[in-house]
């Protein structure tokens, strides 16, 4: 069996007939308002430490399988930390709370091989970003610890199997004498590796310059900076989770949050090669969801217990972190729909105003919508771009301000990743396609 969300990885989880797994579900199912699901999941990390590190190759493996059982909008949920038929019937005994609950005789279930380990690619990258950064006619001392991040899923219902999803992708943390860079790449080739060394120098440029002082202006925010706006006060905000925190979540839809400029997409679809999905961690065929739809939402972020609360909701944003965890709705690959101004434009009419290329930080408060983002740097903008480089910003407005200071759009999208989303202490990456962005009439606080 072969996944269809990417070629990336031909090698399946399973190796035996899903059929009967599900038809061992099928058989717990007492009641009309029940559903029980079966998540199979495989996980690889490899991590290359910096040089002169002893063991500098350190290698995690794990797999495991988790059975769930749905009744009333609440989950119950057990785990094994191993893929066997004994370990299916023990979990499907815990959630329905009885012995042999699927029969005496366990369902075959069997696993394939693990992908290659393919370090090479791995190796490359503490040369090709050290070559990407001595172009800019700089070079300082780095200590790269390079991951590479492998995730195969399979999820079984009751009444359906969706196609297994794999999904492999690439993180960095740089240490300089200066501070710490960390971020995720949707691979380690050159072009995925040139922006990361962009942001280095220009940390490098601005070390020791004071925290730039607040005052209101014109701010243009780089694709990658865009791109942690869009995560944290548009996606963060529109999970339906967040939303009950406050109210009634499908009261949001129809309400104004931006201009007319902003139009936003989560689409698992469409993130990076490697890591397209067909469908969510709960087995809900993914969509193109608009978020945004001319500055007005349009579809909050749902798994199926949302959906099943808030008919409205659309399900297909269900993620998990593993599956010792029940999944949440959750954005995976966002999208800031291009506008028509050419870069160029972006910044002429930005002139004395700041540049921001990248935030390493981000917070939204649920309760009361503010938001905190910090740059590590940045620059101001002058009659032909960006030039004098500037301390750390740190930008405190409301989630609801900063959309409906969001002026313009630029033109020329960049796909890169949006960072790790620790909500509720579980990390998943967010991958996101962004072009720069003109804001206006905001305060930047020190």
């Amino acid at each position: 069996m072969r996944s269809n969300a990417n070629g990336a990885e031909q090698r399946p989880l399973l190796t035996s007939d899903v059929a009967a797994p599900a038809d061992a579900l099928t058989r717990l199912v007492a009641r009309g308002d029940q559903e029980f699901e079966a998540f199979f999941e495989r996980v690889e990390s490899v991590e290359l430490l910096p040089k002169g590190a002893p063991n500098r190759v350190r290698l995690r493996k794990e797999q495991g399988l988790a059975v769930r059982k749905i009744e009333n909008g609440r989950s119950r949920l057990a785990a094994a930390d191993t893929i066997s038929g004994p370990a299916f019937a023990a979990c499907c005994d815990r959630v329905a709370g009885t012995t042999r609950s699927i029969g005496t005789t366990p369902p075959r279930i069997r696993t394939g091989r693990w992908p290659a380990l393919r370090l090479a690619q791995i190796e490359q990258a503490e040369s090709r970003l050290t070559r990407a950064v001595n172009r800019r006619r700089v070079g300082f001392p780095m200590e790269i610890t390079a991951r590479r991040h492998r995730r195969q899923v399979q999820v079984i219902r009751s009444r359906m199997a969706a196609p297994p999803q794999f999904e492999e992708y690439f993180s960095l943390h740089v240490k300089t004498p200066w501070g710490v860079w960390g971020g995720l790449l949707p691979s380690l080739a050159a072009e995925d590796l040139d922006p990361v060394a962009l942001c280095l120098v220009d940390r490098l440029r601005s070390r020791g310059l004071p925290p730039h002082r607040p005052g209101p202006g014109v701010i243009v925010l780089g694709p990658n900076a865009a791109a942690v706006l869009l995560h944290e006060v548009v996606a963060h905000a529109l999970e339906a989770d967040t939303l009950a925190l406050s109210g009634s979540p499908d009261q949001v839809v129809g309400l104004k949050l931006g201009g007319p400029e902003l139009d936003v997409v989560d689409d698992p679809r469409s993130a990076p090669l490697a890591c397209k999905r067909s469908s969510d961690d709960e087995g809900t065929a993914a969509i193109s969801r608009w978020l945004l739809r001319r500055g007005r939402v349009r579809q909050p972020l749902a798994d199926l217990a949302w959906a099943e609360r808030c008919p409205s909701m659309i399900p297909g944003a269900a993620r998990r972190a593993s599956r010792h965890r029940l999944p949440g709705p959750r954005t995976t690959h966002l999208e800031l729909l291009p506008g028509a101004i050419p870069e160029r434009e972006l910044f002429a009419e930005a002139a004395g105003g700041l540049y921001i290329g990248e935030f390493d930080r981000g917070n939204l408060d649920p309760f009361d919508g503010r938001c905190v983002l910090r740059a590590p740097c940045g620059r101001r903008i002058g009659a032909t771009g960006p030039r004098d480089h500037t301390g750390p910003i740190e930008i405190r407005s409301r989630a609801v301000d900063l959309l409906a200071a969001v002026a313009a759009v630029g033109d020329r999208p960049l796909a890169g990743g949006a960072g790790w989303c620790a909500k509720d202490g579980a990390l998943l990456p967010v991958w996101a396609r962004c072009p720069s962005v003109r804001l206006e009439g905001l305060q930047v606080a020190d």
